[in-house]
């Protein structure tokens, strides 16, 4: 099993480092020169959102609680339909390579290097959630270390963003979606029939663990917060962006957009019943250790690998295209503009970023330990500071405020999510403090830019 994992890594790196050759100016590297086919978008697109928390973490989730785990994925396809609805021609009209470009050209140069710093701090979380999960899932290939197995994986994606840039991500974003839709909807067809077939599964699945849409454990609230938190991201999000800005037309990214949010619905079922069928096999499991026990105790070697594979490119896929997005803003967004660097001076500085970004990833991973505790940080601190402001400039129309009350926003909202956000720190409301942060964050800008406009006139 190890040197046929060796073997599909080899096969991801050479199909990124094959692009490297056409990746050298700014608008390659960064959005794969504008002619992303719908596609390549959409798959590229779903292999982005199906990660380290859509696998190991919702079949973790699904495994404590049931069905209901699916809506940490769910909330995805449904921002990913209202992007494709509403938003995508809206972004598309800015331009931009990023989305502190667009924030940049909607509010001014502050908010946009606001928006970047905050973007690149939050975002180590989402790399850093994919290195935790990546630990739990290579170590099953029964040989070597997890930290041999960790720093191969974060080196191949290293190299083929690094030589490859936007359009390396992208090509192996779209084999690697093959990969997960075939290696996920194999695993549960077998282990559903291992069971003794659907009625069986059913029947020896805990009480209540196949209510929908909601259960004992998880209710309505729990869903509108989690639309909040971890669906809004999907509507200003900078790797779902980048895509967008990567795509050949308007009616491209649009069409990306709508077809990844319907194949992210069965993707959320699919691992939800294999949390829940390791739970009929194993009850007493770690959560998390949910998918890495199918894979070593419950399917033959053939599923077994073409599962682990799955995982691995779910895994690599996020990674990638959050590593080379955090690379890319950090390069165009605020070292090109302190360091006043022309084109070919961004790009060396993207590639750069990409390394150090990737070992910064590395140390986050070893202090939060869980999947879904990374990817919580992550969108808890982004949503919080920089959704509501960015809504508010692409959505409100005559109630979009001045650039300086959009800074007061995010700085505000910010500052709660990073409260809420960190294990250490001990404040009232701290399980509502990115919530808080969100409010605050769209109801700062409001007030201040009303108050402006009342003191112009």
């Amino acid at each position: 099993m190890a040197v046929l994992l060796l073997v599909v890594l080899a096969s991801f790196l050479l199909v990124g480092v094959s692009t490297g050759r056409v990746a050298r100016s700014r608008e390659a590297f960064f959005v794969a020169g504008r002619r992303g086919s719908p596609l390549a978008i959409a798959g590229s697109l779903l292999a982005t959102v199906v990660g380290g928390s859509a696998t190991i973490g919702v079949a973790g989730l699904a495994y404590q609680r049931g069905l209901t785990a699916a809506w940490w994925t769910l909330v995805g396809a449904v921002g990913l339909a209202i992007l494709g609805l509403v938003l995508a021609p809206r972004v598309r009209a800015f331009n931009v390579y990023t989305l502190p470009g667009l924030a940049g050209r909607m509010y001014g140069s502050r908010v946009g290097m606001a928006v970047a710093l905050l973007t690149v701090v939050a975002w180590m979380g989402v790399v850093s959630g994919q290195i935790v999960a990546a630990s739990r899932v290579l170590t099953l290939a029964g040989t070597g270390s997890a930290s041999l197995w960790i720093l191969l994986f974060t080196g191949v994606l290293v190299v083929y963003a690094v030589a490859g840039g936007q359009r390396a991500v992208i090509r192996t974003d779209v084999l690697q979606a093959v990969v997960i839709l075939v290696g996920l909807s194999a695993a549960l067809a077998y282990v559903v029939q291992a069971i003794g077939g659907p009625a069986a599964w059913a029947a020896g699945a805990p009480s209540g663990s196949l209510d929908f849409p909601v259960s004992a454990a998880f209710g309505w609230p729990d869903i509108g917060t989690m639309l909040v938190l971890v669906g809004s991201v999907y509507l200003v999000g900078p790797d779902i962006y980048t895509r967008l800005l990567s795509a050949r037309d308007t009616r491209t990214a649009r069409t990306a957009a709508l077809s990844a949010s319907v194949l992210v619905i069965p993707v959320a079922f699919v691992v939800a019943g294999l949390g829940i069928s390791a739970r009929v096999l194993a009850p007493g499991l770690v959560p998390e250790q949910a998918l890495p026990w199918l894979v070593g105790n419950a399917l033959p070697p053939p599923v077994a690998l073409l599962l682990l594979v799955a995982l691995v490119a779910a895994l690599m896929s996020s990674a990638d295209s959050t590593l080379l997005g955090q690379a890319t803003i950090l390069a165009d967004d605020v070292l090109s503009k302190v360091f006043r660097m022309d084109e070919k001076q961004v790009v060396v500085a993207a590639k750069a970023s990409v390394v150090a970004l990737a070992l910064l990833s590395l140390l986050l991973a070893l202090s939060l330990q869980g999947v879904i505790a990374s990817l919580l940080f992550a969108y808890s601190v982004f949503t919080a500071g920089v959704v509501g402001p960015l809504l508010l400039g692409l959505l409100g129309g005559r109630l979009r405020p001045d650039g300086a009350s959009a800074l007061a926003g995010i700085c505000v909202g910010g500052l709660c999510g990073l409260i809420g956000a960190v294990p250490w720190l001990v404040v009232p409301l701290k399980a509502h403090m990115s919530l808080i942060g969100l409010a605050l964050s769209i109801v700062v800008p409001l007030v201040l830019s009303s108050l402006a406009r009342r003191r112009a006139t």
